[in-house]
């Protein structure tokens, strides 16, 4: 009888500890879909800005590959 009480007791625990795991996880998961904060939004701003250099260095060669085959 002891033991089976002793189980009782480890299967309650197992039991709350997933139920309380899952909540953990739920909320964190929410709290993930919220606005964007300040570092988002400076991290994409960032990311803005190279695709933009690199767009403009990549135009850059082009015109120069053009000017070196128009002179060859």
């Amino acid at each position: 009888m002891k033991k089976l009480l002793e189980n009782l007791k480890s299967t309650q625990t197992s039991k709350l500890l997933v139920a309380f795991f899952l909540l953990s996880t739920t909320v964190f998961a929410m709290s993930a879909c919220e606005q964007k904060g300040p570092a988002e939004k400076a991290g994409e701003q960032i990311d803005q800005s190279m695709d933009s250099a690199k767009d403009s260095y990549n135009e850059g060669v082009e015109e120069v590959k053009d000017e070196i085959d128009d002179h060859s």
